[in-house]
């Protein structure tokens, strides 16, 4: 062999035996952790959700609008849209500015004893009440409904209550009671929190047989407090 073929030779032995070196440094530096593989995890593409902020509104007539939601919610986002008086015909005329500019997250209704005060059957109260609602869903789409059973009365008490019985009353929550059944929604059965064993009022709820009193309030917020959280 000449001398030149000597050096190739040599050369190639080196290039192999380095070759070998470094596999083994690379082997046993992966097997002490001196080299990591890095894993690159990709992302899902984040759907966009729309969030309303906390805002819970109670809609109705006197009963609420009477009903002192700061000191019974303290430091809650309670908005009070009751106006005394009102029917679910002014519910329903008044859409805009008693509800959706409010963009509530939770709304709590309580409407249909003066619609009994001014002799609506009990189907048209039901239909009306059965309107808001749907009237809320497709403008308020994410709004929570909580509807609320209308309160026992007490013709014992004085002529307040006028020509509203709680037979009528009755029929009525059970109407509303089967649709929130259908519908998915809420029901809150506070008729059966305040009435005494005949099925009225209990006087110590109320100072005038329709309207209630701070311990019939208290009641009525220990029961909707729940569906605050």
């Amino acid at each position: 062999m000449t001398k030149q073929g000597i050096r190739i030779r040599k050369a190639l032995y080196i290039v192999l035996w380095l070759g070998t070196l470094f596999s083994l440094i690379l082997c046993l530096g992966i097997a002490f952790g001196f080299f990591t593989k890095e894993k690159i995890v990709t992302k899902e593409v984040e759907k966009e959700v729309q969030v309303v902020p906390d805002n819970y509104l109670f809609l109705g007539d006197s009963l609420t609008d009477y009903f002192d939601l700061e000191t019974y919610f303290p430091g809650q986002p309670v908005v009070n849209s009751g106006i005394a008086g009102n029917t679910t015909d002014q519910i329903l005329t008044s859409m805009k500015t008693r509800v959706y500019d409010y963009n509530p997250s939770k709304i709590f209704l309580l409407i249909g004893t003066n619609d009994l005060r001014d002799g609506k059957s009990q189907e048209a109260v039901v239909q009306n009440i059965e309107e808001i609602i749907e009237e809320i869903q497709t403008n308020r789409k994410q709004a929570e409904i909580f509807v609320e059973s209308l309160y026992p009365v007490n013709a014992s008490v004085s002529s307040t209550v006028g020509v509203r019985s709680n037979a009528t009353i009755q029929n009525i929550n059970a109407q509303l009671e089967e649709y929130c059944k259908e519908k998915n929604l809420t029901y809150i059965d506070l008729y059966a929190k305040l009435q005494d064993e005949q099925g009225n009022l209990q006087i110590q709820y109320t100072a005038d047989g329709l309207h209630l009193s701070d311990a019939g309030y208290q009641v009525v917020a220990e029961v909707l407090q729940e569906y605050l959280k």
